[in-house]
């Protein structure tokens, strides 16, 4: 086989011998006289060079853990969100199985046909005295019946029904009038509503003793309303000897702007 001397061949075997007698001459110590010089000669701006690598290593290593702290930070947001989400619902679940609790015990004590329902809608400010709850005649609820909220509080009495709804009318509604009398002294009266305000308790006897913070019941003179149910505490009375009737104003004893869970009595 003829061998061909090339250029490159030439460049090649020139670099071969450069790097073989660089390193006779490092191990027999003839290139540390090399280093020095150029150690004096570069070796401030070599470590200028490196404390400039330094900083530039520094200032994207904060940006990358500002960048990994954002992105955390998220995450954590994130399943923060997800567990207020499923806290509320677990909270929702769970008034929702007490007050089936309390529909089951009041049952149990009153011997009510109990039709659990849900507030729809529902005016917070009180302007409106009336309120739609998730039940309706598929269900079996019918007009002209009592709407409590356990244990026994009277809320209002359904005054329209459709398939799957009905409309509630609240106590403090004037169109509403309860036939009822106080708890302790059996004191009888005729209870109606103020328009959203309160609860006036009139046509009272003057003979009739009665004092705050009593307990005004319903009668059962009604049928609309089964005797019992509580309807509020009386806060002051109006009295004079001129007149043939006294009147109180009774406190309704459910809170009638934050209601949800409602049962209705067939």
């Amino acid at each position: 086989m003829r061998f061909i001397y090339t250029k490159t061949f030439a460049r090649l075997s020139v670099v071969f011998v450069l790097i073989a007698l660089l390193i006779m001459a490092d191990a027999k110590g003839y290139s540390d006289f090399a280093k020095d010089v150029f150690l004096r000669a570069y070796g401030p701006s070599v470590q200028t060079v490196v404390k400039g690598t330094d900083s530039v290593k520094s200032f994207f290593g904060v940006i990358f853990a500002i960048r990994d702290i954002v992105k955390e930070n998220a995450e954590l947001n994130q399943r923060i969100n997800e567990l207020s989400f499923e806290n509320s619902r677990l909270s929702a679940a769970k008034q929702e199985n007490l007050g089936l609790r309390r529909a089951l015990a009041l049952r149990e004590q009153r011997e009510f046909n109990l039709v659990a329902a849900e507030v729809e809608t529902l005016d917070p400010t009180g302007f409106t005295q009336t309120i739609i709850i998730d039940k309706g005649e598929n269900a079996g609820v019918r007009p002209a019946t009592s709407v409590i909220t356990a244990p026994g509080l009277l809320v209002g009495l359904v005054t329209k029904v459709y398939p799957t709804n009905a409309e509630v009318t609240l106590i403090t509604d004037p169109i509403i009038k309860i036939n009822a009398e106080v708890a302790d002294s059996g004191a009888r009266g005729l209870v109606v509503g103020e328009h959203g305000l309160s609860l006036g308790f009139d046509l009272i006897t003057q003979n009739e003793v009665i004092k705050p913070q009593d307990q005004v019941i319903t009668s059962g003179l009604a049928n609309e309303f089964p005797r019992g149910l509580l309807i509020g505490e009386i806060t002051s009375i109006q009295s004079s000897s001129s007149e043939l009737f006294q009147k109180a104003f009774v406190s309704p004893a459910a809170d009638l702007r934050n209601l949800r869970f409602l049962f209705v009595i067939q």
